[in-house]
């Protein structure tokens, strides 16, 4: 095998800091997701606030079955 020569080395010259302007560009990055948006959660309501609701309107005269009322309940109270 034949020897290797010694590989010189070369000063590197220093860029002065304000020498030429930086140019700024948008960079596309299709590998990063797009953040997601947050969506409001749903307020929690007890059992008990959705019965005692169902149960007005029962007494209001202008519900229907107990299952429409419950259901009535529910969408009055969570916002449906």
């Amino acid at each position: 095998m034949a020897a290797r020569k010694p590989l010189k080395s070369t000063p590197v010259k220093s860029i002065p800091a304000k020498s030429a302007p930086v140019s700024v560009t948008p960079v596309r990055n299709s590998v990063i997701p797009p953040k997601a948006v947050a969506m409001p959660a749903r307020p929690v309501v007890s059992r008990d606030a959705i019965a005692i609701r169902a149960y007005e309107i029962w007494r209001s005269g202008k519900g229907g079955s107990e299952q429409q009322n419950w259901a009535q309940a529910e969408r009055e109270l969570k916002g449906l």
